[in-house]
Parts: C-alpha cells; sequence; structure tokens
C-alpha cells in the first residue's frame, strides 16, 4: 500500500490508473514522461501533496483504493527501493549540456567506480514544475541526494530550507584547496562552510548602436535604470517571471524604486538564446539593451550588438553545490572530480569561472559583482524575491494594460 514516502517515479510505475487520481487534482503534468523523468526520481508524494496544499490522508486513501479495486501488484519490494539520487545536477541553459556530456565521459571511462551511481543532469525545469519550489515542503534530508549542484539563488537560500537542513549541518563545503582569487575577491565562498560555490553564470549588458543612436553607452549597471531607456530592455524571462539574478541585486542597490523604474524600461522577458538572435538585428521585436549570460553574449554573430561587461562588474548568478558532510567519504573521487582543474577548464571554455586556483581566467573581465552573504543571511530571500515580484508586476501589469 502507498504510505506517502515513494517518489512519484514509483508510483508511476505502479499503473496509469494511478496517475487518473493525479490528473484530477491539476497534477498530472509531474507524470509527462519529460518531466517524471526530471524531478519524479526525488519528489516525495508527501511532499508533493503538502507544497500544493492537498489533503493527504483523503488523497492517498484514494490511490489504495485504486490499488485495492483494480488488484495491483504493489509489493513490498517494489515500493521500499529507495531510487534517491546520489548526485543532482540543475544548471543553467549554457552548462547544461557540456557538463553533460563531459559529466557521462568520467562514468563512462570509469564503469567500475561510478556503475552504480544514481545520478541525474538536467537544465532548470520550467517554472510551473520546477524542483526548486517544492524544497520549502521536504522534511527529511534522505529526500535530498547526497551532492546537489543548482543555479540561480533559489529555494536552497529560502529560509523553510537554511532553517531545516543548512543550520543543522547536514552540509559541509568541500574546497580541498584556496580558491581560485577571481570570484573570491568579491566574497563568494561561503563564510558559514555549508556552501560549495563551484562556478557562476556572468550576467553582463549587451547594446544594439543602431538603436542606441546618440544617448549615451551604458556602462554600469545603474545606467540602464535612465527614464530614456522606457520599454526599451530586454532580459531573462516569461510571463509573469522574471530573473531573479538581476532582480535581487537591482534592489540591494536601488531599493524599490529601483524595481519600480525596471518594470517599466523592460521591453519583454525572453530566453537568451532568443536574445542572440536579435540583439543587433534591428527587429521591431528587439530592444535596444539585452541584460544576458555572458556564455549567450559571445554567441551573438551581429557586429552591431555591443558586448558591454560593466564597470561595476558582472552580475555573479551562482551555481553551487551542496554535499551531505556524512557523504563526503563515500562520494570523493566524484567530488575531487567536480574541483578538479580539468572540469574548472571546462567551465572556463564555456565562459563560466571556476574556483579551481589553477585555472586561467585571463579571457575574463576583471570586475565581479556578488550579492554577499550579508545580504543573503540578513534578509528572508524568499519573502523578498516575493515583495520584489508583486512591486514589479504591478508596474508591468499596468504598463500592459494602457498599451
Amino acid at each position: 500500500m502507498i504510505t506517502g514516502e515513494e517518489n512519484l517515479m514509483q508510483i508511476a510505475e505502479l499503473g496509469s490508473e494511478l496517475i487518473t487520481v493525479f490528473e484530477k487534482h491539476g497534477l498530472g503534468s509531474y507524470f509527462k514522461s519529460e518531466n517524471l523523468n526530471k524531478i519524479g526520481k526525488f519528489m516525495r508524494l508527501e511532499s508533493l501533496l503538502k507544497a500544493k496544499n492537498i489533503e493527504r490522508e483523503r488523497f492517498i486513501g484514494m490511490l489504495n483504493q485504486i490499488i485495492e479495486d483494480k488488484g495491483i501488484e504493489s509489493s513490498s519490494d517494489l515500493m521500499s527501493i529507495q531510487s534517491n539520487l546520489h548526485f543532482s545536477a540543475m544548471l543553467p541553459c549554457g552548462l547544461r549540456n557540456p557538463f553533460k556530456e563531459f559529466f557521462e565521459g568520467l562514468i563512462l571511462d570509469n564503469p567500475e567506480d561510478y556503475n552504480s551511481l544514481n545520478y541525474l543532469v538536467e537544465g532548470n525545469v520550467n517554472h510551473e514544475l520546477s524542483y526548486y519550489p517544492l524544497l520549502d515542503s521536504i522534511s527529511d534530508e534522505n529526500e535530498l541526494p547526497d551532492i546537489i549542484l543548482a543555479s540561480d539563488v533559489n529555494n536552497f537560500f529560502h529560509r523553510p530550507f537554511i532553517e531545516k537542513f543548512v543550520e543543522k549541518g547536514v552540509f559541509q563545503t568541500y574546497t580541498p584547496f584556496t580558491p581560485n582569487n577571481y570570484l573570491e575577491k568579491a566574497g563568494f565562498a561561503d563564510p558559514s562552510g555549508n556552501f560549495t560555490m563551484l562556478t557562476a553564470n556572468m550576467l553582463i549588458i549587451v547594446v544594439d548602436e543602431d538603436k542606441l543612436g546618440d544617448r549615451k553607452m551604458p556602462s554600469k549597471w545603474s545606467d540602464l535604470l535612465d527614464p530614456s531607456f522606457k520599454n526599451e530592455i530586454i532580459m531573462r524571462g516569461e510571463d509573469n517571471f522574471f530573473c531573479n539574478a538581476v532582480m535581487l541585486p537591482f534592489y540591494k542597490e536601488n531599493g524599490f524604486d529601483g524595481i519600480r523604474i525596471m518594470a517599466e524600461n523592460i521591453r519583454a522577458g525572453m530566453h537568451p538564446a532568443e536574445m542572440v538572435k536579435l540583439a543587433g538585428s534591428n527587429r521591431e521585436e528587439g530592444g535596444t539593451i539585452y541584460i544576458m549570460p555572458y556564455f549567450f553574449a559571445k554567441r551573438i554573430k551581429n557586429k552591431k550588438a555591443r558586448i558591454i561587461w560593466p564597470e561595476d562588474g558582472a552580475i555573479v548568478s551562482p551555481v553551487f553545490m551542496l554535499v551531505k558532510k556524512d557523504k563526503i567519504e563515500k562520494h570523493q573521487a566524484l567530488l575531487d572530480f567536480l574541483v578538479s582543474k580539468k572540469t574548472g577548464e571546462m567551465f572556463v571554455g564555456r565562459y563560466f569561472p571556476s574556483i579551481n586556483p589553477d585555472v586561467s581566467h585571463s579571457d575574463f573581465p576583471i570586475e565581479t559583482s556578488w550579492l554577499g552573504w550579508d545580504f543573503l543571511t540578513n534578509n528572508d530571500i524568499g519573502k523578498l524575491k516575493d515583495e520584489i515580484r508583486e512591486v514589479f508586476m504591478e508596474v508591468w501589469n499596468s504598463k500592459t494594460v494602457l498599451s
């Protein structure tokens, strides 16, 4: 019988009859193959129900009634198998594919060492089905992979996760060296010894010189608040979501007034791959200014698009690692690979910096801008992100209605 401890993949394996119950409760999307393969292995039923405010006993009762009525085999062997991940990586688009190929090369070359490793390497799942919001409902550390790579200032920095796991000493930083000074000079390393700050998605400015005209070329982030750029900036986003990695630094430096001005100046939210095609194209739907990852900016072919590394530094959107303290010895070889010079050089080759001290950053401009641990520690990040979004969307929606 189902108890709530099972993950979604295990439930799916019991048969399609059970999935109809999820569909009736608006949860059918979690069982589409592309989504089930991403988060089904490490999302427990109990946590999903808690996150969606669905009454646990009644829902599980319906599932067990179907099992009984249909005579579905739910042997103790199947339901006791834990397919918890040893290693999961949810990475920025520019890093996901090269990292997956690089990582799976390690496994193919060393099958005797990694044949029992249960792993998942994915880009960030879409916002509706993102694993990150579900973290707020997880209460058992056994639901978490032994090693986690994740991107952006997400729910791993929110109070529920910090209080339930980080502050209780579940994780430990893994840096068997003095980190490379490239990011460290901005205070990137976690002083509390919990997060391993592995690399970063570097966000910069791209300007369409034709559309800029005779206006002053922006040279720092605050220049984007100039009223002359109203409705002329494109950044990562979609529908009612805009990139937290940009919004949080703008709030830190300019408060909610800065967020309101950004809402006036933003023309659209797009995936960076779309920006690559638009930047410098002079197409009507394009913008004068783009806020985008350095990786994507380096792919722009149009010479009318000028890459600006701001004087006050590229915004450092973190790609970090969480390692369970009691699993370090078990995964020592894998951890050494993840922080190795070889991995660091792969990062740098894709325009992502490395913390390995032996990796050169000679092709990277010097200045970087990191939110800082004081800001992350002294603010309720989850609540603050909601407040920023509310302020931004109030202006954004009124602008949309007026247009």
